[in-house]
This record gives structure tokens, sequence and C-alpha cells, in this order.
């Protein structure tokens, strides 16, 4: 029988006094919100917050990531979002008192600073000077939605795949010229709106191509900068 490592604790004051939002707050301000907060563990991927209940409380992952999808009564799914390590999920879904109509789920393995929404409103509103930082944080994931958007659409089969995995790349925070990306074959074939057979091909042809390494439920980006060339259409690297 294995037993998982035991994971380190999570210092939520540390945390939030070094993310670009909840940084810039106060210091007593930062107290507040570390005391309001709670540390969520998922070692599955679970059900966070069902289309049409109230956001009750907002999520700084840590570690994992939350996946934002939404769904037809014919139970067509798309993936509107997802927000890695360093991410907040989501301000909207915070600020707005419409309850979201789409699902939140976290994955396996995946640990969140939670904020009850309440405490988050009161302490924005006693801290407007807050308000552009978090306009910065919803312009950084609308670029990323647009840049998506428009590539997805001119780009051949296997670029689209590749920019799929570098755009989650960046979300994720993966700096350097290397990094792994903790992500499924389905989960890419959903967002790539593909069935798992090609996600499958379109993936084994990136690894024949030294682009990425496979392994089960990652991947490995081995040269960001090559990976780059291929989307844009570099013929050294095709």
């Amino acid at each position: 029988m294995t037993t998982r490592p035991a994971q380190p604790p999570v210092d939520i004051a540390a945390i939030l006094k070094d993310d670009a939002v909840a940084g810039s707050l106060p210091a007593d301000a930062q107290r507040v919100l570390a005391a309001a907060a709670k540390i969520e563990a998922f070692d599955t991927a679970t059900v966070l917050n069902a289309a049409g209940q109230p956001l009750a409380r907002l999520r700084l992952v840590v570690a994992g990531h939350i996946e934002i999808i939404a769904r037809r009564a014919s139970g067509d799914e798309v993936t509107l979002g997802d927000i890695g390590p360093g991410g907040w999920a989501t301000w909207v879904g915070c600020m707005s008192p419409t309850p979201p109509d789409h699902d939140f789920y976290s994955s396996a393995d995946a640990r969140y600073i939670a904020i009850p929404t309440r405490a988050m409103r009161a302490v924005c509103e006693q801290h407007p000077l807050v308000y552009p930082r978090i306009i910065a944080d919803l312009g950084v994931r609308m670029r990323h939605l647009m840049e998506w958007t428009g590539d997805s659409v001119m780009l051949g089969p296997e670029q689209r795949m590749a920019k799929l995995i570098q755009l989650l790349a960046r979300m994720h925070r993966i700096v350097g010229t290397s990094g792994t990306l903790q992500v499924t074959q389905s989960r890419l074939a959903r967002m790539a709106r593909c069935s798992r057979q090609s996600a499958n091909a379109l993936l084994g042809a990136l690894e024949a191509r030294g682009l990425i390494a496979t392994a089960y439920g990652r991947f490995e980006i081995l040269d960001m900068t090559r990976l780059q060339a291929f989307i844009d259409g570099d013929a050294a690297v095709r």
C-alpha cells in the first residue's frame, strides 16, 4: 500500500501578502482576510460551485486548478476558463449578486485559500484602491480568452493544440524554457472541442516533433521557445 507524501503547510498570511491583489491592501486588511480564510484540499475532482448557486467563497489557487464549465441541456459542455496556481476564482462571481450560470470544478490534488465573498467585498468597499488591481487581473484573463478565440480559428489542428498547451502553461504561471503542465488528455480534448482520439493523435504529433513529452495526467513542455516557433509557423520546427 502506498501513501501520498505529506503536503507542506499553507501560510495564508504569507501567500496573501505576496499576491498582486491582496498584497496591495494595507496590513490590517490582509489580516482580516487571513482570519476569515480557510484552506480547502481536494484529493479527487470535485464540484465546488454548481450553476445557479451563489458563489459563497472566492478561491485563490495554491495547487491544482479550477475549471469553469458551461453546459447545455443536451449535455454538451465547453470550458470557459482554467485557473491555475496564483489565480482567483473568480472576481466576477464574487462581486456580482447574480449567481454564476456555469459550474466550478476542482482538479484532483488541489488546495485553495477560500475566503467568504462577503468578507472580500467588505474589505474592498473599505479599500477601493484595490479595484484597479482586480480589474488588471480580470484584464489578463480576458486577453488570454481573446488570444485563444482568435488563434484557434486561424491555426491548423496541430498548431491549435500547441497553442492551447502554451496558453495553459502561461495561465498556470509556468515560467522558464520548460515546465510540467498538469492536465489530462480528456481535458485538453474538451477545451479544444475535439474527440479524445483526435486529441491523442495531435498530442502524439507534437511529441514526435520533440515539443512535448506525454505522461499520465501531465505533459512536459520541453522547450517553450520551440513551441512558440511552431505556433508561429517556423518551418525549421516542422
